[in-house]
């Protein structure tokens, strides 16, 4: 029988998704780089979003440090032994049966990245591990996959849309990945986590438009926010001619 309010009726009703754009999302792939503070966020919203296949992938297991931020787990979670990706495989299945959930317990890293991303529509950044991030740039510039940017820490987060051979990469706001190295993390200094799951949230916006065929209205530039002195603003990006993603790509 029939639901008398179809499931994603309020996506449907939206301008910007209607019908069109929630089959597109309905059959869409997308990888999900992490399951941390800001990967918890993206793939609940994601699966009961209706998007068709999700790849979540991390390699830690949930933690009780992880709970106030993580919101795909609980208590159980950090006892149980299982991996994030199992956890949380379970988890979005029970509130999106529909939605295929393929759970990758491990690092991402040059072994196993081109696996990861083949096949996918479009890639989520959730890591807070930069060298992971540029292998996955540097991957989905060479497919011609988008990739969603962002990251949190401490009241602070950025966002920034990476459609290849139409936006700067990872490589042209940071072109050397030594200097960032020690860009300070939350394990270091700690996240607030609403600014985690304003990330997230901006990050899945951000996959949507994407996904519902919506490109043209992609964030242009490094969305940059500071949630607790409730400062927001977008700083433009360059493309790099001398990127070397431009290289991997074969787009001199």
């Amino acid at each position: 029988m029939e639901p008398l309010i179809p499931r994603y009726s309020r996506h449907t009703l939206l301008r910007v998704i209607g019908e069109d754009g929630q089959k597109r999302l309905e059959q869409s792939r997308v990888l999900i780089a992490g399951l941390g503070a800001l990967g918890s966020l993206v793939a609940i919203l994601l699966s009961r979003a209706g998007v068709g296949f999700l790849r979540i992938v991390d390699q830690d297991c949930p933690e009780l440090h992880n709970l106030h931020r993580q919101i795909l787990y609980d208590e159980s979670d950090a006892t149980s032994g299982l991996s994030k990706a199992q956890a949380a495989r379970r988890r979005l299945k029970a509130a999106a049966s529909n939605v295929e959930v393929e759970a990758v317990t491990s690092a991402i890293g040059p072994e196993n990245v081109v696996e990861l991303v083949e096949g996918v529509d479009l890639v989520v950044d959730a890591l807070d591990n930069i060298a992971a991030r540029y292998l996955i740039n540097d991957a989905i510039l060479a497919r011609n996959i988008p990739y969603v940017f962002g990251g949190a820490v401490e009241t602070v987060g950025n966002v920034m849309t990476i459609i290849p051979g139409k936006t700067p990469c990872l490589r042209c706001l940071w072109p050397d990945p030594a200097a960032v190295a020690d860009h300070p993390r939350a394990s270091t200094v700690g996240v607030l986590s609403s600014a985690a799951t304003a990330v997230a949230s901006l990050e899945v916006t951000e996959a949507l438009k994407i996904l519902a065929g919506r490109e043209g209205d992609a964030l242009k530039g490094l969305l940059v926010m500071d949630v607790w002195r409730n400062q927001f603003h977008v700083a433009p990006v360059q493309p790099d001619p001398a990127c070397a993603c431009r290289r991997v790509a074969g787009r001199e």
